[in-house]
Order: structure tokens, then C-alpha cells, then sequence
């Protein structure tokens, strides 16, 4: 490679290094902020929802257990974190469910993901 062309090339990647590094810096400045909320609604047992703020900080709201009778319980419980979220900002972003275990045992999992910008 002749020197003109080292040179352009070194230029070019300097370039498109500096120009990856300054849209890195520009994404984690403002960055987004995120809250998982978890709904554990177990069938013979109270469940909870878990809202989780990263840092260690954390939040348990008790629910019952997952029958036809709290249905409209939980899910008020449910809107009410959700609405909460919402005031502060939060828009959700993510969610996913899974079930697991026998009858006797099952246990219904919901997971929601909300986030905002930072300030």
C-alpha cells in the first residue's frame, strides 16, 4: 500500500472509530431508566407483584392467590401499578407470561417491563 493510500485509510478508520465512540457516549448519557414488575399469582397460596428499580431497590405488593374470586382483586391491585408507572413516566415496553407446575401446585408468572429516559 503506498503511503497516500495508508495514510487515507488510517484516516478513515480514525474517522469511524471516533464517530462509533461519540454515538456510544451518546447513548449512556441520557440513557433509559427501567422497572420490572413481576406478578407471582400461585394457586394455592397468595401471590405477591414484585417491582424491581435496579440498585438493590425493590417493592412487594401482596395479592391473593389465583382463583376465580380474586380475579378482579388482583387485577385492580395490578392497574394500580401500572398506573402509578404510568404518572411517573414509565411506558411499558415488554411483557411475557408462563405457567408451570401440576394443578395443585400451578403457579402463573407475568413479567412486565417498563422504562423512561433519564433526566
Amino acid at each position: 500500500m503506498s503511503g497516500l493510500k495508508q495514510f487515507f485509510f488510517i484516516v478513515s478508520l480514525s474517522c469511524t472509530i471516533l464517530l462509533f465512540s461519540s454515538m456510544q457516549s451518546a447513548v449512556y448519557a441520557g440513557g433509559t431508566e427501567y422497572v420490572v414488575v413481576r406478578v407471582y399469582e400461585p394457586v394455592g397460596a397468595k401471590g405477591e407483584i414484585v417491582l424491581t428499580y435496579g440498585g438493590e431497590k425493590s417493592e412487594r405488593i401482596s395479592i391473593e392467590q389465583l382463583n376465580s374470586d380474586h380475579h378482579e382483586v388482583n387485577g385492580n391491585k395490578i392497574k394500580d401499578v401500572f398506573n402509578r408507572l404510568s404518572d411517573q413516566g414509565y411506558e411499558l415496553v415488554s411483557s411475557g407470561s408462563a405457567g408451570s407446575g401440576n394443578p395443585l401446585t400451578l403457579v402463573h408468572v407475568s413479567t412486565y417491563v417498563f422504562a423512561k429516559d433519564k433526566p
